[in-house]
């Protein structure tokens, strides 16, 4: 008689217990429809119907096909919900907030004035990163993630990024890589069966659960490292007798001068030392990740559109001329700049299914049905960006778009959504709340490349221009894959602008005003 092996014997547990799990989850159907949706199978639901890859474009996809802004999808028990129209969105999670479960709230990082402290800090490392583009063009990309990473460290921990190959941007390199090829959010086994998580790979063949495992390490390292350097800058200050690093303004520095402040006096923590850690990683892999993935975006379009190249630098020749750059005083002088970065937000949404939401009890809306507990809301970005009814030819990349009709132009509405939903009542909105600190370090960085730099095709063996490949990751966020371009500066004049030919340490030009 041949027994089965122990790993079968699990394996087929492990199925029993699916069956069993999506049993007890299937609901009766409600009085009221559920949104529409594709066929589904029986226990399984919609779980071989979602695909793995470019999942918002096939949940905007049914979306159409349905002619509902609303879809729901069912796996092993568990309701999907996803929102395909900013109208949608907003209904749900913002006008229902307190039925959608959202992130903590930052109040540090939400308030547009608050992040004008860091303008200088902007400018400074936009100007050091053009430099080094120009000094060394074949390696933009890794100048572009040493100026991400420098903002948001500094932003986060206070801690400064000065050169190309700081230990830093490996860590934050290996971060986003982590982020950016795991599959889309709340989308593999382990958010579907949360039992999983615990089982080996023998047991549950499950790729984005492997992957989850292999890089485990890059993530929990970008949140241990920067904040104990932060912890012991903060200890130190303590035995030299200062009040603490009071003259650090970051994240985990406030943070930690409030826990130890509360510490000292009895007061209950309102924040663990690991909810300062989390709060201070989460705020730098997401500022990192979305400034850096934005940049590329940006000169992949302007290999693609010298035209647009043009357009632009006519603007600033104009408005700010050729004796300095520009600076976030010279921002509502820039339209077309502005056009320029939303639509790079809108061409390509960085997180097509934003954050997922969670709805705390039954709900309704425009006469569907949204369970008590439906495991995701998603507001579909993707979806709503390439809106056919909002956005004409939503797939080419046209700043032309948002011309006011006053002017002869389409008058096409800024995208909404690249930045999440979602409001509770008197908590104010928990969007993402590093949002204007991203857009003015994308802002700033696109205006000042354009004044200083050109971008061009590469020329292949044949002579003929490679074009570039137009490919993303698939994960929480989508990275534009690698592609060959030539970058020159745009004129000698622009060179000195930024010290390309010094050779001394960059510091801020005398034009810094924010």
């Amino acid at each position: 008689m041949e027994f089965m092996s122990p790993n079968t014997v699990a394996q087929l547990a492990f199925i029993v217990g699916i069956v069993l799990f999506a049993l007890l989850h299937w609901r009766t159907q409600p009085t009221l429809p559920l949104p529409p949706g594709p066929p589904a199978e029986f226990l399984l639901g919609h779980a071989r119907v979602i695909p793995k890859e470019n999942t918002a474009a096939a949940y905007a996809r049914w979306s159409r096909e349905y002619n509902s802004d609303v879809i729901h999808v069912n796996s092993l028990g568990r309701s999907i919900v996803v929102l395909n129209s900013v109208e949608a969105a907003k209904d749900v999670l913002e006008k229902k907030g307190a039925n959608f479960c959202d992130r903590p709230r930052f109040t540090l990082l939400e308030v547009n004035t608050n992040v004008r402290q860091w303008h200088n800090l902007q400018i400074t490392e936009a100007r050091r990163t053009v430099r080094n583009m120009i000094r060394s063009p074949s390696s933009w990309g890794t100048s572009l993630r040493r100026l991400a990473v420098a903002i948001v460290l500094q932003v986060s921990y206070g801690t400064e990024v000065p050169r190309d190959n700081d230990p830093y941007i490996q860590i934050a390199n290996d971060a986003m890589y982590a982020t950016g090829n795991g599959g889309a959010p709340a989308n593999s086994i382990v958010d579907l069966v949360p039992l999983a998580r615990y089982l080996p790979d023998c047991i549950v063949r499950d790729w984005s659960l492997q992957f989850a495992r292999q890089w485990r390490w890059a993530i929990q390292k970008l949140h241990d490292v920067p904040f104990a350097a932060a912890q012991a800058e903060d200890e130190l200050t303590l035995v030299l007798g200062k009040d603490g690093c009071c003259d650090n303004t970051s994240l985990a520095h406030q943070l930690l001068r409030q826990y130890r402040s509360n510490e000292a006096n009895g007061r209950e923590q309102e924040w663990s030392l690991d909810d300062i850690k989390g709060a201070a990683g989460a705020v730098f892999i997401a500022g990192a990740d979305t400034t850096w993935a934005t940049c590329v975006i940006f000169i992949l379009n302007m290999v693609l559109h010298p035209e647009i190249q043009e357009k632009a630098r006519s603007q600033l020749d104009s408005v700010i001329g050729p004796d300095r750059l520009p600076n976030f005083s010279d921002r509502a002088s820039l339209p077309y700049i502005e056009h320029i970065v939303q639509e790079i937000y809108r061409w390509s949404p960085l997180a097509p299914l934003g954050i997922p939401h969670k709805s705390l009890r039954d709900d309704v809306y425009k006469g569907m049905f949204i369970p008590k507990g439906t495991t995701v809301v998603y507001a579909n970005a993707h979806a709503m960006a390439h809106d056919e009814r909002i956005y004409r030819a939503p797939h080419d990349f046209n700043p032309d778009r948002y011309e006011p009709v006053i002017n002869g132009g389409a008058g096409e509405p800024f995208p909404v959504g690249n930045f999440g939903f979602g409001r509770r009542p008197f908590l104010g909105y928990r969007v993402c709340v590093g949002r204007f600190l991203a857009d003015n370090s994308v802002w700033i960085m696109v205006a000042t490349m354009l004044a200083t730099l050109r971008f061009r095709k590469k020329t292949g063996p044949d002579g003929r221009p490679i074009e570039p490949r137009v490919q993303f990751t698939n994960g929480g966020t989508c990275h534009p894959e690698h592609f060959d371009c030539v970058i020159d500066p745009r004129s000698y004049e622009a060179s000195v602008l930024v010290g390309a030919d010094d050779d001394d340490e960059f510091s801020i030009p005398a034009n810094r005003n924010s």
